[in-house]
């Protein structure tokens, strides 16, 4: 019987982390049998590791459509439309995911635990049909809208939220903090990497100290891979560096900025990139901070502005919006090595989450 597991579309933070959580199931338990679904790029994503591991196919559905952040040159605007937007993809979430259930027990298959991660849909549906559920999940609130009337709406669905989190038998928090109630905190979940450091180095030809710039599956960062570049062509000539870059999107660069670096595309292994690399620069995007934390890799974290989860972890991180602006000064620092290395070396919570999802599938 197989154990449904909903993993949120929007961003890849998700799926990678979940992937990560069911090949530790795999490996520690040996446990395979996870259906899940997504949709959109993480649906992409989930394929694409299909192709390319030896160890263990996913079966994923492409169930979600989820909608697109605006964003203009790293601000997000209009969020009370995208906030609404979310509302009716909710909404339009429920019933697949009821549909899909309904199918389910029609096939004779008993859905016994439903995992999610960030996927409120689900989670809504398994509480109504009371249905063991295992939230992973790190954000407890949201907000978005600043001003009155429209901050009421999202206090509203803040609470909704809320009691949906509340419910769930188990809730597993990525990030370090002290277990309350049904939350565990089991710190940042990132992909186990097998090879070394130096192998990886070699694989990827990364000869000199080497910068590398990623933004994750969408083209919010287009701006800021434009202007780290700029800044690496200033700086190349007084540091004997290399730069990467992996956009999925075609970003036209001038022209001879193209020859000055090398682009690698969109990669499923861009953790292996990020730990192999000296200085990664990237959004403040969740993955890729756990990813320099438990690899011990330097980061420079730009957030979208008015991003309210971005600009949060940008700052724990020491960064703001307005640091686009100072980035020649802050890849010298960490180029010259006079920028002190705060960065503390976390461990993979993957195991931990690994352990807790089995205690709930051998019930």
């Amino acid at each position: 019987n197989m154990t449904l597991f909903f993993s949120s579309p929007i961003g890849l933070g998700h799926i990678t982390r979940d992937i990560a959580i069911a090949k530790e199931i795999a490996r520690s338990f040996n446990y395979f049998d996870f259906d899940f679904i997504t949709g959109s790029k993480a649906f992409d994503f989930i394929c694409n590791e299909n192709d390319s591991s030896e160890e263990s196919k996913f079966n994923a559905h492409n169930l979600y459509f989820p909608p697109e952040f605006s964003i203009d040159d790293g601000k997000l605007s209009n969020s009370l439309v995208w906030l609404l937007k979310y509302v009716s993809y909710f909404r339009k979430s429920k019933i697949k995911v009821k549909k899909l259930l309904s199918t389910r027990d029609k096939n004779l298959e008993t859905t016994s635990l439903i995992i999610t991660d960030e996927d409120f849909a689900s989670l809504s549906v398994g509480k109504d049909l009371n249905i063991p559920r295992i939230l992973i999940t790190d954000i407890l609130r949201t907000h978005f809208i600043r001003n009155g009337l429209l901050s009421n709406i999202e206090k509203f669905l803040n609470n909704s939220m809320c009691s949906l989190i509340k419910s769930s038998d188990c809730v597993i928090i990525p990030e370090s903090g002290d277990n309350r109630d049904n939350f565990v905190y089991v710190g940042p979940i990132v992909r186990e990497i097998k090879a070394t450091r130096d192998e990886l180095r070699k694989r990827f030809s990364f000869n000199k100290k080497t910068i590398l710039i990623t933004t994750g599956g969408t083209s919010a960062g287009h701006y800021l891979i434009k202007r780290a570049v700029e800044s690496f062509m200033r700086l190349r000539k007084r540091f004997d560096c290399d730069l990467v870059v992996s956009f999925s999107s075609n970003i036209s660069l001038n022209d001879q900025g193209d020859k000055s670096y090398r682009n690698i595309g969109f990669v499923n292994n861009i953790h292996e990139f990020v730990y192999a690399a000296d200085l990664v620069i990237s959004l403040a995007g969740k993955s890729t901070i756990d990813e320099c934390l438990v690899y011990g890799t330097p980061g420079i974290f730009i957030p979208i502005k008015n991003h309210f989860e971005q600009e949060d972890r940008a700052r724990e991180m020491g960064f703001s919006y307005e640091d686009i602006n100072n980035l020649d000064i802050i890849i010298e620092e960490n180029l010259s090595g006079s920028r002190l290395k705060k960065e503390r070396k976390a461990s993979n919570g993957a195991a931990m989450a690994a352990t807790l999802i089995n205690e709930y599938l051998n019930k």
